[in-house]
């Protein structure tokens, strides 16, 4: 993951998403559900949170309660990567985005 973006994706990294400019979590939300539209077969349907809260950057503390993409659960992008690699993805075809 790239240090400083904000990042979503999958439990078995078919989908993985990172914010950057006009690219915002409402498009992310808009691909997922997309994603399972395509892919209704999929086990873990729910997103999760690549970066974590940090309690001493109390100037975010506003988002950390307000903004929904902060109440994803969070998942180490490492775990992620790791299920990623060990499951098959040809299956999810047409589901993997990655930007």
């Amino acid at each position: 993951m790239i240090r400083g973006t904000t990042g979503t994706a999958l439990t078995n990294g078919s989908f993985t998403f990172y914010e950057y400019m006009d690219r915002n979590f409402e498009m992310m939300k808009r691909m997922h559900k997309g994603c399972m539209l395509d892919r209704p077969d999929q086990q873990d349907k729910n997103i999760y949170r690549l970066f974590s809260k940090n309690p001493l950057a109390f100037w975010r503390w506003r988002m950390y309660f307000f903004d929904e993409r902060y109440k994803l659960p969070y998942k180490n992008w490492e775990e992620i990567k790791k299920t990623r690699e060990t499951e098959n993805l040809e299956k999810t075809a047409g589901c993997i985005v990655e930007f």
